[in-house]
Parts: structure tokens; sequence; C-alpha cells
């Protein structure tokens, strides 16, 4: 089967809304599906990934998460692309990605009508507007959104990753014949257990003693990081010997700063952003992983690869969390600083049921959670479309 993609977004730029599509491509491809990703200008090619890229504007180089007045200047150019890419391309079907996606895809059933659609959905946009501080809530702009969601979620076949998702659409009025659950995968071969990498470990300067929690996400107040040096400065009180792993970015001169304040920069090590395909040698440095977003309206797709790398996961207690880890997780009940780092140092004290949770980590990431998983479920869609 022939599927393009449509992903209205820097495609590929190492965070989770690309790693989804990125593992999508991949185990559709492993299925014997041809996939093409229509993207924008901007963003990284990656190896095994067909894509077909529009224009980029000259002053547009914003990589991170989040909508902007650039973005939707491009969409018209993201249409064209695409339309002339149906022509050439063939697909059997359309598989938009996010929002935009899903409008661009609309306007390009009135010239495609026979063609199949879908669209991927991978958060709320009103409530991610509002995160972003893009638009104030019930303001003019948020109504408008508010309308325009409930538009878009009434044109094509739904997927989303979450059971959070799933309610949201219920509260919108679609039926569930209209929309499945499909949680994101990933690859359990590239991430796997594995000794730490000899090479980080002298570049961070890491002892035997040394008790390692890593950190893998975008450098925003709604991914939990300020929660989190908050919870790191408490947890080096009672364990010295912590250090803490942070791959990630924007705003890297910020929360340095911000460390440098706690007095905790000389335990801290900013990587910065890592290329998705070199991450597990990152993760192969920790003992713990943390996941403290906070947002609700997200997946969190970190936490697959925690899993999959046999790591001890640290997250919040939400619905989000608690669907992906299942019993293979360690649970903050609270959001906040001192629940976390009590967490933390209570996994610090308890590391032979650590390692239970490893084993458990890994076998639900073999058996629930892996791209192949997550491509045959999307197949699937496809042939009932």
């Amino acid at each position: 089967m022939k599927v393009l993609m449509i992903a209205p977004t820097p495609f590929f730029a190492d965070r989770g809304c690309h790693i989804r599509i990125y593992e999508e491509v991949m185990g559709l491809q492993s299925l014997g599906h041809e996939v093409l990703v229509c993207t924008y200008g901007l963003g990284r090619d990656v190896d095994g990934v067909k894509t077909i890229r529009t224009i980029n504007f000259p002053w547009y180089h914003k990589l991170s998460a989040g909508p902007s007045k650039t973005k939707i200047l491009l969409l018209p150019f993201l249409l064209l692309t695409t339309l002339r890419t149906i022509r050439i391309f063939k697909p059997d079907v359309i598989h938009a990605h996010l929002h935009e996606g899903a409008c661009i895809a609309r306007v390009c059933r009135l010239f495609y009508p026979r063609k199949k659609y879908l669209f991927d959905m991978q958060g709320g946009l009103v409530q991610e507007t509002v995160q972003h501080g893009f638009v104030k809530e019930k303001g003019l702009g948020y109504i408008f959104l508010s309308k325009l969601e409930k538009a878009i979620t009434k044109w094509q076949f739904i997927i989303v990753s979450s059971r959070n998702m799933e309610e949201e659409l219920n509260e919108m009025g679609l039926q569930k014949k209209r929309y499945l659950n499909v949680m994101d995968g990933v690859d359990i071969e590239l991430f796997r257990p594995e000794k730490p990498d000899e090479d980080l470990v002298k570049r961070y300067g890491l002892s035997e003693k040394s008790f390692c929690l890593v950190f893998v996400g975008l450098l925003e107040e709604y991914q939990g990081i300020d929660i989190l040096l908050d919870a790191f400065k408490l947890v080096l009180d009672t364990i010295p010997e912590a250090v803490l792993i942070i791959c990630g970015y924007p705003n890297e001169d910020y929360y340095k700063n911000k460390c440098k304040n706690l007095g905790i920069l000389n335990k801290v090590h900013f990587v910065g952003r890592v290329e998705y395909l070199d991450l597990h040698r990152y993760l192969s440095l920790g003992q713990i992983a943390i996941a403290p977003k906070i947002s609700v309206t997200e997946g969190n797709g970190k936490i697959y690869n925690y899993l999959a790398m046999g790591l001890p996961t640290i997250a919040f207690n939400t619905e989000v969390n608690r669907e992906i880890m299942g019993d293979a997780g360690l649970y903050v009940e609270e959001k906040s600083d001192v629940t976390l780092a009590n967490k933390i140092i209570w996994a610090y004290n308890n590391q032979d049921y650590c390692k239970n949770v490893c084993k458990m980590a890994r076998k639900r990431a073999e058996n629930k959670l892996s791209n192949i998983m997550m491509a045959r479920k999307i197949e699937r869609v496809y042939r009932r479309l």
C-alpha cells in the first residue's frame, strides 16, 4: 500500500511529535508499505524516511514545539506541495498528522475525493495553543479555535495516542466508531538494555558511585523541567553522588542559569539536542529515568524509550502515564518538587525493587509498545478505510 503522510512540522527535529511520525514510517515500511512524508522545508533528513519538502522562509528557524505565525503562513505552500505529490505519487492513503495536516487533507479531498484519508491526532488544538501562550483562554482566538477543532474532528477517521484524547473526542460528541486509540511505538532493537557508553561516562566524569538520573524532552515548563531541577536540588541534600543528565532543547541558557542560582550546576549536564538514533547511548548512563511532564493534553513519548531501555521510570500519576507504563513504573501522586524528590530518594534506597521494575519495563516494551505493533494497528485502520 502507498501512504502519503502530511507532516506540517519541521520534520525531523528529535522531539515527540516527530518521533511518532518516524516510528510509524519505520514500522509501516517493515510491513511492506511504501511511505512518503510531505513536510516543511526546515528540518533534517533521516535515513530510511523518504521526504518531500515545501519551501522555507529564510527567517524561520523554529524547531521546537508550539504554534507560530510563520507556520500558518507556510501551510498554503505545504498544501500545494501535497497536491502535487498526490498527483505524482498516487497514494492509496493520505495520513495527516496534527490539526493543520487534517485541514490540508480536507482541501486535498476536494481534488482527490476517492482517496482514503486519516487524521493522526497528537493532542488537543485549543489546550496546546493556550499552553504555549499563542491564544488567551476564553478570548476570541480561543473561541474560534474551539469551533475549528470540533469541525476538524468530523472530517476524517481519527487515530489518537491515549485514552485521554479519546475522552476529549467523546466530550466533543464524536462516536466511538469514528476513532481508534493507537498508542506510540518504539524500536525495541535500537532501544534495549545496554552497558553505559564508555565515551560518555568519561565525558561526564561518572564513576561507579555515581547515581545517574536521565531526562529527555523539550526544556519547557509544561514538560516539568522546573519541577525536576527544584527536586534535584533536594535530592542532592540526601544523595550527594547524584548526577542529572538532561537531553533537550531549547532554553538551555535559561535553565543553566536556574541551576547556577540553585547551586547545582556542577551536578547537572546539559547535553542539548541529541539525534534520536543516538539517544540510546545517553539513556544507557541512567539508573533512573525521569518523565515529569505536567501537560495533560499530550502523550509522553519519552517513556517508551525509557521502558525499552529497561530503565525504572519516575512519572506523575496521570492517566496518560498509567496507560503507557502500567505496573512497570514508579508514580508520584502530587506534581511538586518535594514529592518528586522523595520518590527519587526512595528509588535510590530500594534498588533491588527497581531491578525488578527494569525487567517489567523491558517486557512491557517488547509485548505492548513496539513500533511493529503500532504499525499493525494502523495497517488495520488503512484496510478498514
